[in-house]
């Protein structure tokens, strides 16, 4: 899980050169909402929280996975319902990791455009890995071989 995590936020440290608009592009107007700064020790509180969240999910889909009375049609339902429960917490999460990088990405000179990418990138890329990692067990095994 960390993995994922420090993944997403290592895009920003890219600086996301690959964003940046030609010079002759049109300044993008944005407006900026004052907000407090988001701190690497806000990340990684939030995300040992949310460890707690994906351990408690990570445990339920495995259960509905190892049901052997399901068929693979109700399985994989089962185990889209129990993420689709827990998809309040996952956008919090999400919200407020992208929520980071579009600040890093500001904070390392980035216009408005490449902050709103950056973020609009590691959400997505955060919640298909994550569906994708739960609905296949990566994740659980990821899970099971860190205290390895």
């Amino acid at each position: 899980m960390r993995r994922l995590i420090l993944s997403a936020v290592a895009v920003s440290a890219l600086g996301l050169s690959a964003f940046a608009l030609p010079a002759s592009a049109a300044p993008v107007a944005a407006a900026v909402v004052a907000q407090d700064p988001i701190t690497e020790a806000d990340v990684e509180a939030a995300a040992e929280a949310f460890e707690v969240t994906l351990e408690a999910l990570v445990a339920e889909v495995e259960t509905i996975r190892a049901d052997s009375s399901l068929s693979e049609e109700d399985r994989q339902a089962r185990m889209q319902a129990a993420i689709d429960r827990k998809q309040p917490e996952i956008d919090k999460f999400v919200t407020l990791l992208s929520g980071f990088v579009r600040q890093q990405t500001l904070d390392e000179g980035g216009t408005a455009e490449d902050a709103e990418m950056a973020a609009a990138m590691i959400e997505g890329m955060f919640s298909d890995m994550l569906v994708q990692g739960l609905l296949s067990g990566e994740i659980a095994a990821e899970m099971g071989g860190e205290g390895e």
